[in-house]
């Protein structure tokens, strides 16, 4: 873990060894003669990119790893392979603009904080310092923002969501019904098939109409046969259906 420091620090403390990844050479050429000045701040590295950056950082075994992360998506995964290979090393991520996406991407990538491109040398210069002394800066800047968590929260909710497939909340009697009413049959029909009243079919009915949330059976039907929980094929007279279970 990144060594506890004291902040601001006098110069005969022990430096801050800092990694700058910066793509735009003559971005990295301003980073250097701001971060140069920093009589506590020793820039151990420099590269221009994400996946460059690991043998470097393996040497020189950095307290802070300063990116700026390329737009495209590889160099997104390059940050956060970084952050997995390297979990001593805080990573704060340069770029962007000060608001919620900007947040939420370098809290994707692993990072513990985020300096926006139009900040003042002297805001980059103390997130540097307090992610070196330990301090998860998005953290506590989530523990400011309520909305900013419940966003976050939407989005595993919503990602967890389209990723799990639908569980059919059928009984077995209900199923059974469905596919008696994607035959054709009415209620009464049902009722005489199952030996049980008109009502109680009526009352079966409802409740999977209720479940799938669709005003009748026959999108009902569709619905339960879209999920895979009923099989509709031609019957033996290439006229009749005949439904079955997976």
């Amino acid at each position: 873990m990144p060594r506890r420091r004291t902040i601001p620090r006098p110069a005969t403390d022990e430096q801050i060894r800092l990694v700058i990844v910066e793509p735009h050479t003559l971005l990295g050429v301003g980073l250097r003669e701001v971060l140069d000045r920093e009589p506590d701040i020793e820039i151990v590295g420099q590269v221009r990119w994400p996946d460059e950056a690991m043998p470097v950082i393996d040497a020189s075994d950095p307290d802070v790893v300063l990116v700026d992360v390329p737009g495209e998506a590889f160099g997104a995964d390059a940050v956060r392979r970084m952050h997995q290979g390297a979990p001593g090393s805080a990573i704060v991520v340069l770029g962007g603009d000060d608001d919620d996406a900007s947040i939420l991407e370098a809290m994707e990538v692993g990072a513990t904080g985020h300096v926006a491109g139009v900040a003042k040398p002297s805001e980059l210069v103390e997130t540097i310092r307090r992610v070196a002394d330990g301090e998860d800066r998005l953290k506590s800047e989530l523990i400011s923002r309520p909305d900013l968590v419940e966003r976050i929260l939407d989005s595993v909710r919503d990602t967890i969501l389209a990723d799990r497939e639908p569980t059919n909340p059928l009984t077995t009697r209900e199923l059974e019904m469905l596919a008696l009413a994607a035959r054709g049959l009415k209620n009464r029909q049902i009722a005489e098939t199952l030996a049980i009243s008109e009502q109680t079919v009526k009352n079966h009915l409802s409740s999977v109409l209720h479940k799938f949330g669709v005003p009748n059976r026959t999108q009902a039907v569709a619905y339960a046969v879209r999920h895979g929980w009923l099989l509709l094929r031609d019957g033996a007279d290439g006229q009749a259906i005949e439904v079955g279970y997976p």
